[in-house]
């Protein structure tokens, strides 16, 4: 009988059509799937297998196509070491002066998105035919309603000075860990609601479980990415959050890849004491605490950081502690998940150059050295918990 009545056509064309590829030009979209579709009639394929297909190419629900550098400029810390905001902005003009686009900020972080604003707006007066900045803030919330999202949308776009805000990475103060409280989904449907309007071009998750991750997409938001904390001491999102971004093709933004500065050469060959004097800022605290559940054998963390130098010092030019940390996540993120970037925190532009090496992807790991690092995370803890289980008193 015709093609158009096999009922195999019937149901891919059903299934491919629910598969939303909402950003590609409505005509193509139709002839993609007629063809699709028809392949599937003639040749028998499995009808699965077309409507995933958006999945399988690495583009999941909502055809996700963020592109994202190895290295985000992080923003919370701006003016942590000094008050001075022309500073804070000149170190800005340093970074993008060297090929850095894309910052990340939240909603919370005091100036940091003003500071921004008159970085960008410096930026482009003085370089108007560069590339294009891109920011990314956040929307932290625990309010469902319309008028919130608003509010804090339009705080965003006046404070950055632009007319949409590139990403909005979503975080929801209170959530269950078995996804029974639902809340936060309706507070997403706001963020999809500016994101039709305009207002939003990406979303993503921050500090999202994959459990709840899994919910807000399966209630039809479109998140690209998902912001968590990872690093050598904390390798919490190989606990199930790396393999579902795998599935869905959702990269993760990574924060505390060098845990405050504890996995750096600075921390090497110091007593459990020494270190514990420099536990000089809030953050520090918290990445103490992550070495804590890793391991508390002082002597067993001495031998990851020498193994780090170690590795670092195979490679040419040489790789300090703090950039081989670096390498070791960005190639989890390859090999484990759907790829992703380092958000590394900035106070100054002190480290620079090794950021540098890390954004052109110079500072690569070898399947040697991982296997090295490997040996000595082992005799460590396993990860145990999701993303923010700890944190939010689920462990």
């Amino acid at each position: 009988k015709p093609f158009w009545l096999n009922h195999r056509w019937f149901q891919a064309c059903r299934q491919a059509m629910a598969t939303p590829c909402v950003r590609s030009p409505f005509l193509w979209l139709l002839v993609t799937v007629f063809l699709g579709c028809y392949s599937c009639a003639v040749a028998d394929v499995d009808v699965e297998a077309v409507a995933g297909s958006c999945a399988s190419a690495g583009r999941g629900p909502g055809c996700r196509h963020l592109e994202l550098p190895r290295v985000i400029v992080g923003c919370w810390q701006l003016v942590e070491r000094h008050a001075d905001r022309e500073k804070a902005v000149e170190t800005l003009l340093a970074y993008a002066a060297e090929g850095f686009t894309t910052f990340d900020t939240a909603d919370i972080y005091g100036p940091s998105e003003s500071i921004l604003g008159d970085f960008r707006r410096r930026w482009v007066a003085s370089q108007p035919d560069s590339k294009p900045l891109r920011f990314f803030t956040k929307y932290v919330t625990e309010d469902t309603g319309a008028r919130s999202a608003d509010q804090i949308n339009s705080q965003s776009l006046r404070n950055l000075g632009v007319e949409a805000l590139d990403m909005v990475q979503f975080h929801f103060w209170r959530l269950a860990s078995d996804g029974s409280d639902t809340a936060f989904l309706s507070a997403g449907k706001q963020l999809m609601r500016l994101k039709n309007e305009g207002k939003i071009g990406h979303l993503a998750g921050c500090n999202m479980d994959a459990v709840n991750l899994k919910a807000m997409v399966d209630d039809g938001m479109e998140i690209e990415a998902n912001q968590v904390q990872y690093s050598l001491l904390d390798r919490r999102p190989e606990h199930k959050l790396l393999e579902y971004c795998r599935e869905q093709g959702i990269k993760l933004t990574i924060f505390g890849v060098v845990a405050g500065g504890l996995l750096s050469d600075s921390f090497v060959g110091l007593s459990k004491g020494e270190a514990q004097s420099r536990l000089d800022s809030v953050s520090r605290r918290m990445y103490w605490s992550s070495l804590q559940r890793w391991t508390q054998d002082w002597g067993l963390f001495q031998q990851l950081l020498q193994t780090l130098r170690r590795v670092g010092q195979r490679h040419t030019p040489a790789l300090t502690v703090a950039a081989v940390a670096s390498a070791w996540a960005l190639r989890q993120l390859d090999e484990l998940g759907a790829g992703g970037a380092l958000i590394i925190g900035v106070r100054d532009a002190g480290h620079l150059k090794e950021h540098k090496l890390l954004l052109e992807g110079k500072a690569s790991l070898t399947l040697e050295d991982m296997q090295e690092i490997a040996a000595i995370l082992e005799k460590g803890s396993a990860p145990k918990g999701d993303i923010w289980h700890q944190e939010r008193g689920w462990a």
